[in-house]
C-alpha cells in the first residue's frame, strides 16, 4: 500500500470508541442517560476533530464536506446528549 492510499484511521476510532464506551457503560450497569451522555460527547468530539484536521487526515470520517461531515456528527452528538439529560427528568409521578 502506497502512502497516498492509506487511510487515517485516528479519528473514525476516537467516535467509535466513544460509541462503544457509552455502550459498554449502559452493559455493565450504568445509567442509560449516562451511556448515552458518553456516546454523544464521543460524537462531538468527531465533529471538532473533523472541524480541525484537513481531509486527508480526517481518514474515514471525511465522507462528504467538510462542513456536512462536521454538522452531521454534531447534531447526532447533541441528539444523543440532550436526549440523555431529558431522560432524566421526571415529567409525572409513576
Amino acid at each position: 500500500m502506497r502512502t497516498s492510499e492509506r487511510t487515517a484511521w485516528g479519528p473514525y476510532l476516537l467516535v467509535a470508541t466513544g460509541a462503544a464506551a457509552g455502550l459498554c457503560a449502559i452493559g455493565v450497569g450504568a445509567p442509560v442517560p449516562t451511556g448515552g451522555a458518553i456516546m454523544g460527547c464521543g460524537f462531538l468530539a468527531g465533529s471538532l476533530v473533523r472541524v480541525a484536521v484537513s481531509e486527508r487526515r480526517a481518514g474515514a470520517l471525511a465522507i462528504r464536506g467538510k462542513r456536512v461531515d462536521a454538522l452531521t456528527l454534531a447534531a447526532f452528538g447533541a441528539a444523543l446528549v440532550i436526549g440523555s439529560l431529558l431522560m432524566l427528568l421526571r415529567l409525572h409521578d409513576s
